[in-house]
Formats: structure tokens, sequence, C-alpha cells
């Protein structure tokens, strides 16, 4: 089930990958219509982390909700079936190298005088500059941007953050864009050409660490609290945040160490961080004689912030999250039941949804709506111009 908030929106996702088609699977989830175009080889993210019935968890996520075509924009009559899509679109969704949507005779100029309405969404690399024409993963802007080094392990190496956190975020940045240049549009203000580039999108995410080394940058950083952190238990690992001196005192009493609780040197926050090493050391070694449900328990009772640190088994296993209304059901093939996280905001209880079209599973249907009878889709299909996931017709 996905909600209307969008019902009537036309959408044209040729974008690849996870950024640009994540925009488009919010679009969509949000109740747009969105057709997604793949070339005849498929979105590369369908191969991407090893595939089940034709997807990954790479293209299955941000493509939820789309309909699907697979045309060859390398022919002539594959470029023209392009322009005829993107004539009534509403929001044109592209991420290629620049001069590849040129090519294809889908750029924003090429578009804006018959569509001067359009909303065109572009997401770069490294955007205008000496890097325009770089190529950009998520890994290699995390490195560039300083993310990598931000999350550091123990011993100091710089580390990839374990997800697609850049390319999620562009998604999101993305699609609140568009969200704006509709009402600008609404407010009679035309159409919008809005440029989102990975970099500046990795930046605007750490914008709180890369103020927090510049605050700090002549010496380290001291910790947002103490004790903070993430703590062993005998049984497992909980997080502990200490944001008040009532907090502190609570933990005091949880752990035992009542004493503290008096100590001139632990009064005030600032006081605590300059016995950092001490008092982290001690409830470090205390955490770990009693399993995390009775920690949180305890912390629980002090009004102390706490939680555990859980595995996506446990956590979707959680019974909070399984009261929830944020976790939605795949339906179809091999994906029939597993779990899929709803768009924050547009979740309802005991949803199921369609997992992602496979490739070209509505060409035929699409280019129905779009004026093309039957006798030429059939030809365009026998000349491999475009492909139809449901069936083949013989040459």
């Amino acid at each position: 089930m996905l909600n209307s908030d969008y019902a009537g929106l036309r959408v044209l996702d040729v974008s690849q990958g996870f950024a640009g088609p994540y925009c488009g699977a919010i679009l969509a989830r949000s109740g747009a219509s969105v057709i997604k175009v793949e070339p005849p080889v498929g979105d590369w993210a369908r191969k991407i982390g090893g595939a089940v019935d034709g997807h990954t968890a790479f293209s299955m996520v941000p493509n939820i909700g789309k309909r699907a075509i697979c045309l060859d924009g390398a022919d002539a009559e594959g470029r023209a079936i392009l322009a005829r899509l993107a004539k009534d679109a509403d929001v044109v969704i592209q991420n290629f190298r620049p001069g590849v949507v040129e090519r294809m005779g889908i750029a924003d100029a090429q578009l804006r005088a018959e569509n001067p309405n359009l909303v065109y969404v572009s997401i770069l690399g490294f955007g205008a500059g000496p890097y325009a024409k770089r190529p950009a993963t998520d890994a290699i802007v995390q490195g560039f941007t300083g993310m990598m080094n931000m999350n550091k392990d123990a011993r100091g190496a710089p580390r990839r953050i374990g997800m697609l956190a850049v390319d999620t975020a562009a998604g999101v940045y993305a699609a609140q864009q568009v969200g704006a240049a509709l009402y600008s549009r609404l407010a009679g203000r035309g159409g919008h050409h809005i440029k989102i580039s990975l970099i500046e999108v990795a930046a605007a995410f750490q914008a709180m660490p890369i103020i927090d080394d510049a605050m700090h940058r002549d010496r380290p950083s001291p910790p947002l609290s103490v004790p903070i952190g993430t703590f062993a238990t005998s049984d497992g690992h909980i997080n502990l945040s200490c944001v008040s001196n009532s907090m502190f005192h609570g933990i005091c009493r949880a752990i035992g160490k009542e004493e503290w609780i008096d100590d001139q040197r632990f009064a005030t926050e600032n006081l605590r961080l300059q016995h950092a090493a001490e008092i982290t050391d001690a409830v470090t070694a205390v955490l770990t004689t009693r399993p995390s449900a009775e920690w949180i328990k305890e912390f629980e009772e002090q009004d102390v912030l706490c939680g555990p640190v859980q595995n996506y088994v446990s956590f979707l296993d959680d019974p909070h999250v399984r009261k929830s209304d944020f976790v939605a059901t795949l339906e179809g093939g091999a994906f029939e039941g597993m779990p899929l996280m709803q768009i924050p905001g547009t979740g309802t209880s005991g949803s199921r949804v369609s997992a992602s079209a496979a490739l070209g599973e509505h060409t035929r249907e699409i280019l129905e709506e779009f004026g093309y009878a039957a006798e030429e889709i059939d030809r365009l299909l026998r000349k491999a111009v475009v492909i139809d996931g449901k069936r083949k017709v013989q040459k």
C-alpha cells in the first residue's frame, strides 16, 4: 500500500544506481506515477551485491512503486520514445555524467522549451568545477569529503560507513527539493532545474562534525558528555548517554557508585570532562558484570538515556517494532514476506507492498498509454528498440 500525497504527479526516472532512483522511489511511495527507464542490460544496480530474481537489495529498495520500461537509448527510435515520455512529465530525474542526457535528447534545455513547468532533477557526482567529469560513487565521496576520517576505527584508520549513506541522503535531499519546486510551480513561478551533487550532500550531512572540527582543530575534540558511548555488557552491548547532572546521578545509583554524587571532582559537566577517562573506565568495568536487559531496566528506572545495540533480526523482532507501522511486507516471487521499511510518516500498519518491477515489466503497457499501436510496439520489440519483460516477440 502506497499513500496518495503526490497522486497525479507524473515522474520520468531515467537515473540508475541508488541516489536518483531513491528520489524517484520516495515520490512513487508518496503516490506519484513513476516510470523507470532502463537500458537493455538493465540498471547496473541490479547486479551489485548478488541478485535474486533479477534484483539486489541495491536495486529493490530504490525502485519500489515504479513501473518499468526497457528501451535502447542509443537507437534513434529509442531516443524518440524517451522524448515522448519526457514531454508530458512533471518531473524528470537523471544522474548521468555531463553530456549523456544531451546525447539522449532529454537534457533540461532540450525539454524546457516545450515544457516550461518541468521540474528537472540532476544528481551529479562532483558538480560544477574542475572535477565535474570525474566519476563518483558513495565510497569515493565518503573518502573525498572527510566522512571516512570522521568514522575512524579504534586504530585511527579511515573507515567507510557500511551503507550507502551519501546516496541515500542524496535521494532524500532531492525529493525534498522536488517538493519545494512543485510548491514554487503552484505559486506560478514555473519549473525549476534542481542540481544536487553527491559531495554537497555529504558535506550537508556532516554539517555538525565539520563545525565541531573547526571549533577544536588545534586540540582534540572532547566527548559530548561523560559517560557516553557504547559499552559491553555480559551478553552484548548497550548505548549510554549522560546529558545532565541528574542523569549522571542516576548512573551513579544504577552502577553502585553513589559516592560520585558528592564527589566535587564530578560536580559539573566540565569537571566530569576533565576526568573522562576515570569515569569511563569505571563504568566500562561495572557494565560487563550483568546482561544488557538488566542494565537497561536499571537505567530506565533512573531516567537515564540508554538502549540496546541490536542486529537487524533482533530489531525487527523487538516488541515495539512489531507494534509499529513503519515496517511493511514485500509481496511477489522470491521477495514474498521480506521486510520493507516505510518512508517516514507514510506508514500504514500491516501494509503489503509489491516488489520492484522486473526489467521491462511494463514496457507494452506504458507504450500503449502513450499512443503506440500494437503493431508498432511489436515492430519495436522485434527490432529490440524496446524489451518487454513479460513476453518475447519472435523476429
